[in-house]
């Protein structure tokens, strides 16, 4: 794929965040609303529908679970590397969302869709997504809370976090084969055109309230580290391992795993910063950093390493 097709396919995510910081600059947006009504709102309607669309059968059942894993694993030891080298322990809180999920739907979606175009590959994409999903709304969301709050209030918080439910209720509705109404299927597009747009405005809104980006360069450097260069090594080893060993999964789907390496920090690290007003300033500065970098080395990046997956 060319690097137009990559640059196409991801400029208006950026021009998003432009147009938020824009309209954050201009009107007196409440930040904590606007998150409110992503995490609330839009993100377990986009939850319940897409998880109920989804079709598990055989060993794709298991690409959530190992998804998920590979995130615990990223983000707890990004989290202890941070507690270890960051000069300001608070913000090692903020580590565990920042690098085990990542824009695995606002930015992983298009590329995905890019790359895999077929309605099948793309469904495929969405249970390898489903795993970090889960990791982000429960650990992600847990180590944000404990940034200022207590373990059982942090644990309290997030469980009531209703994209939890969401994803219980979308696989029940799979498993149980119910077929979506038309209109439900409507909102199901509408909502997630929602989720990608409120999503990258929500950065440029997040930067719009501060005259100055944070730029914390350890915690940013460890971040790096984890989203990008621990993910790409957790990949490795599991392609590795399942080309030589077990052989579940074919080349496309290794490469969907893939993809989570090499999107960007996760817009939801600064909405759930924004939810705890806790380091919105850093949560949207590492979203921002990170999203240009990835916008700007993907189109050599991704190819690169597509190839060595093959």
């Amino acid at each position: 794929m060319s690097s137009f097709d990559f640059e196409t396919t991801l400029m208006p995510l950026v021009l998003l965040i432009l147009l938020g910081w824009l309209i954050g600059k201009a009107q007196d947006i409440d930040l904590k609303s606007v998150s409110s009504v992503l995490i609330f709102a839009i993100t377990p309607v986009v939850a319940l529908i897409s998880t109920a669309q989804m079709s598990f059968h055989g060993v794709l059942v298991l690409l959530p679970f190992i998804t998920l894993s590979m995130a615990v694993l990223v983000g707890l030891t990004s989290f202890a590397l941070g507690q270890r080298l960051l000069r300001n322990k608070d913000m090692g809180f903020l580590l565990p969302q920042a690098t085990g999920s990542g824009n695995n739907g606002y930015y992983g979606l298009p590329l995905a869709m890019a790359l895999f175009p077929a309605a099948d590959q793309v469904g495929i994409y969405f249970l390898v997504m489903l795993g970090t999903t889960l990791y982000e709304i429960t650990f992600g969301y847990y180590f944000v809370g404990r940034g200022h709050l207590t373990v059982k209030h942090a644990f309290q918080r997030a469980v009531k976090m209703p994209s939890i439910y969401a994803i219980v209720a979308g696989l029940l509705l799979s498993a149980l084969h119910v077929h979506l109404a038309p209109g439900v299927l409507k909102l199901g597009e509408v909502a997630r055109g929602c989720y990608v747009s409120v999503g990258m405005m929500l950065i440029g809104i997040a930067l719009s309230k501060h005259k100055k980006l944070a730029w914390e360069w350890d915690f940013i450097g460890l971040t790096i580290f984890g989203k990008n260069l621990i993910w790409a090594v957790v990949v490795a080893a599991i392609v590795t391992f399942d080309n030589h060993v077990t052989k579940l999964f074919d080349a496309s789907t290794h490469a969907m795993i893939a993809i989570l390496a090499i999107t960007p920090v996760g817009a939801n690290t600064a909405a759930f910063a924004a939810q705890h007003n806790f380091k919105t300033q850093l949560a949207a500065t590492v979203v921002f950093a990170t999203t240009i970098i990835s916008f700007v080395a993907l189109p050599v990046i991704a190819p690169l390493l597509l190839n060595v997956l093959r």
